[in-house]
């Protein structure tokens, strides 16, 4: 590796430090260095990194987990597993094209949106994946439009486009 491949390497680090630490204090209100082992699948998302339930359970919380299982995650171990997450991109989430494809498949009268109450019947039901009602809530403040009660997929594919980009 060159000296300017570690030096942009150290400072993606840096950068990506920095990004996990807030995002870690959003979660951390008591300033104990620790949270919640259930809050761990939204500073993933946050930090755009959309690993599947199956994996986040078998393979992620329990790398993140001490010696002992126990209920809290320490930031040391999360930033840890994060970096390396984020690193490898192994749970980037989907291009553009393929969220719009699954939208558009879910809507099958072309209208460009989906009623939230269609949105969160899939987002609850969906074996192996199914949303928890926190977790449909903050889907449903981001993705639903409050004026009509839809979801219009294509302005929130954009959005998530957008702060990928950011």
């Amino acid at each position: 590796m060159t000296s300017q491949q570690q030096k942009e390497e150290q400072e993606w680090t840096n950068v990506t430090e920095k990004r996990i630490q807030a995002a870690f204090r959003l979660f951390d209100k008591e300033n104990k260095g620790v949270v919640n082992q259930e809050e761990v699948p939204y500073i993933m998302r946050y930090l755009s990194v959309y690993p599947s339930e199956p994996a986040l359970i078998k393979e992620i919380q329990t790398e993140m987990q001490n010696d002992e299982p126990t209920a809290f995650v320490t930031y040391a171990k999360l930033k840890n597993v994060m970096l390396r997450l984020m690193k490898t991109r192994e749970w980037d989430p989907d291009p553009e094209d393929v969220l719009l494809q699954a939208f558009r498949t879910l809507d099958k009268e072309n209208k460009g949106y989906i009623e939230w109450d269609k949105m969160k019947e899939i987002l609850t039901t969906t074996e192996n994946y199914a949303f928890r009602e926190k977790e449909c809530e903050q889907f449903q403040r981001v993705a639903m439009d409050m004026d009509s009660g839809n979801v219009y997929y294509e302005d929130y594919v954009a959005l998530i486009a957008a702060n990928e980009n950011n």
